[in-house]
């Protein structure tokens, strides 16, 4: 039997998941008054991700819009700043053309005209003088969010995020899970990356050598005891570690990097959020390989048909709940795990070298030779 989720109940899977979350996490604060206009732009769209009525998006969708965008600005930022056009192009207008057509462009596929893009380009816009350097700069960004869009026009993101699938029948086999009961993301393998050749370049290893394994079994059996909802062994530091690594990673890392970068230049800026995202989005591609490769099953199927996993060590209960609704996709491996390993392994060298730099000009400012 082929699963084929319709667009409306992958959307209607994450609203429950993440007003679930807004329900129970303390309200998020957003950055304001960014100093400069790459930052503006990042908290516009993680901002219309974090606040949509319904949070319509799973986070792989938002984190390749976000790659696209800032890969976008930052070859705008270039363009603008090459010391050919440097004194009459208006680095901030290309910055703001490049990630308003980008933007209306992704979010366009699920929202049409229902994003808060247009007023925000806008904005940006009207604090800059009129006159040649604008209109040079508008035409630049339009050039990079055009080659960047270009580049990925003949990807199907609905399609790989709908793409049907055939579950297996034996014990370890993947199976859509309750309450949801549908599958997303099949065909995400055959969208492009960005800094990796493809999806399949660093697939994770086999997640265990046989279910009849003491591993296995050492895992199946913790995760009923933590992950359990309701009544469970968990301490208080352990759910509120849960809540972290359940909140959406798509905004919740740039919000980190948001934090940890001041002090850096536009240009520094515009390098650090399109590396971390496309770092992020290559991360999550990846592991959603390795997750369809393998078709592990969760552990809600795990624990409930752990008769049929021939590991004597193992107990079955038909009744068991996880904490969280279980995503619609493979168990293995943590797409959680894979971006903010991605995040941190990409953005907190970029901070360093630009601490270390500003400490270095500070101590040439202090004691001049």
């Amino acid at each position: 039997m082929k699963i084929k989720p319709s667009p409306f109940q992958i959307f209607a899977f994450f609203s429950a998941v993440l007003i679930g979350l807004a329900l129970l996490m303390p309200a998020r604060a957003f950055a304001t008054g960014s100093a400069d206009s790459i930052e503006r732009w990042n908290i516009a769209m993680t901002d219309f991700s974090a606040g949509l009525p319904l949070f319509d998006l799973p986070p792989f969708v938002e984190m390749r819009a976000y790659a696209m965008a800032h890969i976008a600005m930052l070859n705008a930022v270039k363009s603008a700043s090459h010391p050919s056009s440097a004194s009459s192009t208006s680095v901030d207008a290309a910055v703001a053309a490049a990630a308003h057509d980008v933007l209306v462009a992704e979010f366009g596929k699920f929202f049409g005209s229902n994003t808060p893009f247009d007023s925000v380009y806008t904005a940006e816009l009207a604090a800059i003088p009129a006159g040649t350097a604008k209109n040079r700069g508008i035409a630049v960004g339009q050039a990079a969010a055009a080659a960047m869009l270009a580049s990925r026009a003949n990807e199907d993101v609905l399609g790989a995020l709908n793409a049907p699938y055939t579950p297996g029948t034996k014990p370890g086999d993947y199976q859509p899970t309750p309450p949801t009961n549908f599958v997303s993301a099949a065909g995400w393998a055959a969208l492009s990356t960005f800094g990796v050749r493809s999806s399949a370049q660093f697939r994770a290893p086999r997640p265990y050598s046989s279910l009849r394994s003491l591993e296995y079994a050492m895992d199946v059996n913790e995760i009923a005891v933590l992950g359990k909802a309701g009544v469970s062994a968990r301490s208080s530091d352990q759910t509120a570690i849960a809540f972290f690594w359940f909140e959406n990673g798509s905004f919740a890392w740039n919000r980190i990097a948001r934090k940890l970068s001041g002090g850096m230049s536009l240009m520094q800026h515009a390098r650090l959020y399109a590396v971390l995202n496309a770092a992020m989005s290559d991360a999550i591609a990846t592991t959603l390989e390795s997750k369809f490769y393998y078709n592990f099953w969760r552990p809600l199927t795990a624990i409930r048909a752990a008769d049929t996993d021939g590991n004597p060590l193992t107990v079955k209960d038909p009744y068991w709940e996880p904490a969280f609704i279980t995503p619609p996709v493979p168990d293995y491996p943590s797409g959680h795990a894979a971006a903010g390993a991605a995040a941190i392994g990409a953005g907190i060298p970029s901070v360093k070298r630009t601490r270390r730099a500003a400490g270095r000009r500070q101590d040439q400012e202090r004691f001049p030779r």
